[in-house]
């Protein structure tokens, strides 16, 4: 029996998806309604002012609530506050989690707060017109952003389960873990290690001579680890712009053809990051090492230098980033701080 993989894969939520979370919050929505008409009339009954058993009372009571437009303000707000609360908490109201989805910045990152205001002040008008605005955004943008997504710079994402069996068309690759070569067929642009050579077997074996303990080198010198250092966080950021480009192409392309794999360029640009973060931690212990024996700080050193100071603040999430997890986390830090200060 040949195994599969099962894989987790993001994609734009489309039109259909986002009906059916909006038709789950409805109900939710009527559900919570009722349920506080009911006890506001039982306190009302408890208090004298009506008679449930009086259908002239609750006609009367229903024209009241609805003349004086009281009634709608209460649906629109607790419709605003519904939506803002639960994506503030988890990112998604419960048609969404139902459907796998969630709202995230344009980034890839958490909705922030503002973000979320934003998107649910603008839902309370698309709501009056029956949400046919928000369809007719979505039907028309690319990457299906309603009116508000567009206005809080927002994505509404869903998370789709595929399975595969290795070698099948369209299997996706899967990342190795950190730090390790990938196994399988090479990466796009992936140098293909060479293969072993296998022992020859001898009649008789020489006796190598015993190899001398290796003195540990000393840190390089201080010029030579700021240039090391330079190279390696010039590298760094040229391979965060592109993983983000090509990010973004893979997200497009997505949208228009759920069922694709990843793109081979897309793969390679992440194993491209992911040794040009190794390389940078690298070079900066050895510079911080060389500063240290020269008797001063990396900051200080790094002073003479404004453009690898500046360089180094804008990676600086990479520098404590660990596994495939955290290089993509440090990477989501920097492209949002990137969108913030642009």
């Amino acid at each position: 029996m040949q195994p599969v993989t099962v894989q987790e894969q993001v994609e734009y939520a489309s039109l259909g998806w986002r009906f059916t979370a909006v038709l789950i919050d409805t109900v939710v929505l009527l559900g919570l309604w009722i349920i506080v008409l009911m006890v506001y009339i039982f306190v009302l009954a408890g208090q004298g002012k009506i008679d449930p058993n009086d259908p002239a009372a609750a006609q009367q009571l229903s024209q009241e609530i609805g003349g004086s437009g009281v009634l709608n303000v209460a649906l629109l707000g607790s419709l605003f506050i519904y939506y803002a609360v639960l994506e503030a908490i988890f990112s998604a109201s419960i048609g969404k989690l139902v459907c796998r989805m969630r709202v995230v910045m344009a980034d890839g990152s958490r909705a922030t707060g503002l973000a979320v205001v934003v998107r649910n002040v603008i839902r309370v008008p698309e709501a009056i017109f029956f949400y046919v605005p928000s369809g007719i955004s979505c039907a028309v943008s690319p990457r299906r952003q309603r009116l508000g997504d567009h206005a809080a710079r927002t994505l509404v994402v869903r998370r789709r389960m595929t399975v595969t069996a290795p070698g099948a068309p369209g299997a996706a690759p899967g990342a190795p873990p950190y730090g390790a070569p990938p196994s399988g067929p090479p990466v796009y642009g992936a140098p293909v290690p060479p293969a072993p050579i296998a022992p020859q077997a001898h009649p008789q074996e020489a006796a190598w001579p015993a190899a001398e303990p290796a003195v540990p080198a000393g840190p390089p010198p201080l010029a030579e680890a700021l240039q090391h250092l330079k190279t390696a966080a010039l590298a760094s950021r040229g391979a965060h712009l592109n993983y983000l480009r090509f990010s973004e192409r893979e997200l497009a392309a997505g949208a228009d053809d759920p069922a694709r794999s990843y793109s081979e360029e897309y793969v390679s640009a992440w194993f491209t990051l992911t040794d040009a973060v190794v390389a940078l931690r690298t070079a900066r212990d050895d510079a911080s090492a060389s500063a240290g024996a020269s008797g001063q700080t990396l900051e200080e050193v790094c002073a003479a230098q404004p453009d690898l100071a500046h360089l180094l603040r804008e990676l600086t999430p990479y520098f404590t980033a660990d596994g495939d997890e955290g290089i993509h986390e440090a990477f989501l830090a920097v492209a949002r701080s990137e969108e913030s200060s642009s």
